[in-house]
């Protein structure tokens, strides 16, 4: 099937590694002109070039003026308006993900909400009135299936990501009829490089195999193999945004897409 998406302009927050990578990639296999974001220039300059990406933003999300910054450099690069936005950028303020609600501080709090949630709300300010102008446009939210299930660990994330899931609702409903949709996308627990560098940091042992990290966390109950019985890759999640930012899903908005292998036993 074409999905349509051939020339779109799509900027991937978070994109210069990991599952925010792996989304770039395949947008990029799609046919369209995407711009990689991070905050390391010459990390997302070498996954911009291995994708043949339109070029790179640099800058963080966690105040207005970075923000601003990162969005003029995308529009820049892409030659026009961002017609797709895939906010992906976010996570944890330091080790939080690996403490529990009393061991965290506000100021952590606060710092994880900026990067996860206002990060969205940043850009979307910046990008959503040209995509109204156009009467087209995609707004696609990486959550975490802890937003609908939390772990007992690193409750500022999860907090985060659940505010992110109804903002999500509410920005799709004051866009009716505009051409423009908005949905959020919760994977669940995926093989990437920050759920190996967090089981090594609990663990102590920075020389931890993935296996061994799929091993140990599921023997100390950390998680538990989903359904599916295995862990996501970056493909899992991709081929959703995908689906998602292309024209042909334009009855698809405030919705929530879990991506988790069957991990979240709910309804919704």
């Amino acid at each position: 099937m074409d999905l349509e998406l051939a020339g779109r302009r799509v900027l991937v927050t978070g994109s210069s590694s990991g599952l925010g990578e792996g989304m770039a990639r395949m947008l990029v296999e799609e046919g369209c002109k995407v711009v990689v974001h991070g905050r390391n220039r010459e990390r997302a300059e070498k996954v911009a070039q291995e994708i043949n990406a339109a070029g790179v933003a640099i800058g963080s999300l966690s105040d207005d003026e970075s923000a601003a910054s990162v969005h003029e450099q995308a529009t820049a690069a892409l030659g026009g308006h961002i017609q797709i936005i895939v906010n992906n950028a976010g996570g944890a303020s330091g080790d939080t993900s690996s403490r529990p609600p009393m061991d965290i501080s506000v100021d952590e709090w606060v710092d994880t909400y900026h990067g996860n949630t206002l990060a969205a709300v940043r850009m979307n300010l910046l990008c959503v009135p040209h995509m109204v102008a156009e009467k087209f446009g995609r707004v696609i939210h990486i959550s975490s299936a802890v937003a609908l299930q939390p772990n007992g660990l690193g409750s500022d994330y999860s907090g985060a990501k659940a505010s992110l899931n109804n903002y999500t609702v509410t920005l799709a409903g004051s866009l009716d009829g505009t051409g423009v949709t908005v949905n959020t996308i919760s994977p669940g627990i995926f093989m990437t490089d920050g759920l190996i560098r967090f089981a090594q940091d609990l663990y102590g042992n920075d020389s931890m195999t993935v296996e061994q990290v799929t091993e140990r966390m599921v023997a100390d109950k950390i998680f538990v193999l989903p359904p599916a019985g295995r862990l996501g890759i970056p493909d899992d999640i991709a081929m959703t945004v995908c689906l998602l930012a292309s024209p042909r899903s334009g009855y698809v908005t405030g919705s929530n897409y879990r991506v988790d292998g069957g991990q979240v036993r709910a309804v919704i």
